[in-house]
């Protein structure tokens, strides 16, 4: 049986929604995390940074391996093709790159009028790509030749994402302008428009059937259409903020996860047996954004990259834990009768800006996530908190954490001050 499946192919939920933290990355002169990619095999994690560098990560034990410079630009995206001999990638000042396995570049190519490149796609067989940019056009590229080869005009606005149907000439393209496209990459005619978003479209992803496409917008709905029939299967409400990325499982045809600008996680199943409802949520599985997520080949482990500047890798739950398979854990009930609400205190020493966050943001998201009250005692520089004991002592390990990542960011810089809040 493949991983996580079940008596006749059934979804096992412990095995194909990953909850658990297993680890968590950050390199040192960490920058937001902005795609990733598993390298041929899952044997390596790549992910690209704002700064335009590559970082290695060990799919096995999650160490670093190596960080170089790739582009000049923030990375905007990367896609191997099918036979996993080559890797692209973009960047947001219109430059594409080929890349050897071993990650040596091979060639460069400028396109898109310098706008950014949200999304690359190969073709079935490898001799195409698809590129889309904040130029408001879809290309079409021969791969060997390096040369564009179909300008695909269309979208009013800003194209933000693009992806090639996994066995047929067809080509989707969602945009800012609120529209999913659907075109005939030989011709460079649009077969057929998607109207069912209210806002930027900013993700599409095919099903490996080629029967399904998901789409994803910052109206904070999630789409899947059946492109036989041309009609919408299901509307999915579950983030409470536009949704970032989408990644359908390797292994399970009706499983797939997205994550959120506010850093929630969502697994979903849909099909016969699923929902329209989330199969599991992790709340505040990022501080940030979720830029991008990728599963494993396997199925085993699904990493997310953030506007956090983290990369987590997601495994299956430890036996006889719950986390996100029924709430968020944080609820003032824990089984124990541990409703008592309590007051604590806790020092901020210099640190009382980073706590309050820019507009009071650091503290305010902080009170939502672990439903305590929270004040800043300016002058004693002190961090006041109401709340269960073990809310309180939710505070106090993301405060202490907080404070270590401000402190250690301080002596890389020397002591100057912190411009991440």
């Amino acid at each position: 049986l493949a991983v996580g499946e079940g008596v006749g192919g059934d979804v096992v939920p412990s095995m194909a929604f990953l909850t658990y933290c297993a680890h968590v990355t950050r390199a040192k002169n960490s920058n937001p995390v902005m795609c990733l990619s598993w390298t041929p095999g899952g044997r390596r994690l790549l992910t690209g940074n704002q700064e335009g560098e590559f970082t290695l990560w060990d799919g096995v034990n999650f160490s670093f391996e190596l960080i170089m410079s790739a582009h000049d630009q923030s990375f905007r995206c990367m896609a191997w093709s099918h036979n996993q001999n080559y890797l692209l990638t973009s960047d947001s000042g219109g430059n594409i790159k080929y890349w050897s396995p071993s990650i040596a570049p091979v060639q460069s190519l400028d396109s898109h009028a310098g706008q950014p490149i949200h999304a690359l796609s190969f073709s079935p067989q490898d001799t195409k790509f698809v590129s889309c940019g904040d130029d408001a056009t879809v290309r079409v590229w021969d791969w060997a030749g390096h040369r564009e080869e179909r300008l695909l005009e269309g979208h009013g606005w800003d194209v933000k994402c693009v992806q090639w149907h996994p066995r047929s000439s067809v080509i989707c393209s969602g945009s800012k302008d609120n529209l999913v496209k659907l075109w005939d990459p030989r011709t460079g005619g649009c077969l057929s428009t998607l109207y069912g978003h209210k806002n930027t479209v900013t993700k599409v992803a095919w099903n490996d059937n080629g029967n399904w496409l998901l789409t994803a917008s910052r109206d904070q709905l999630i789409k899947v259409y059946d492109i036989r029939a041309m009609k919408e299967l299901c509307s999915l409400k579950g983030h409470h903020k536009e949704v970032t990325s989408i990644a359908w499982h390797p292994v399970y045809e009706t499983v797939f996860a997205s994550g959120g600008m506010d850093g929630t996680l969502i697994y979903w199943n849909i099909g016969p047996k699923g929902s329209e409802e989330p199969a599991a949520k992790i709340p505040y599985a990022h501080d940030m954004a979720i830029w991008d997520m990728k599963w494993h080949p396997a199925g085993h482990l699904l990493a997310t990259g953030s506007n956090d500047r983290q990369t987590k890798f997601w495994a299956r739950n430890r036996p006889g834990t719950k986390n996100g398979l029924d709430d968020d854990g944080l609820d003032a009930v824990d089984g124990s009768g541990d409703t008592e609400i309590l007051h604590a205190e806790m020092e901020l020493g210099n640190h009382v800006g980073i706590v309050i966050g820019r507009r009071g943001a650091t503290i305010i998201a902080m009170q939502r996530q672990t439903k305590t009250k929270m004040h800043v005692d300016q002058i004693r520089r002190v961090l006041q908190i109401e709340g269960t004991a073990r809310q309180i002592e939710t505070v106090k390990k993301r405060v202490g954490a907080l404070l270590e990542r401000v402190s250690s960011e301080n002596e890389e810089r020397g002591g100057g001050g912190f411009g991440g809040f």
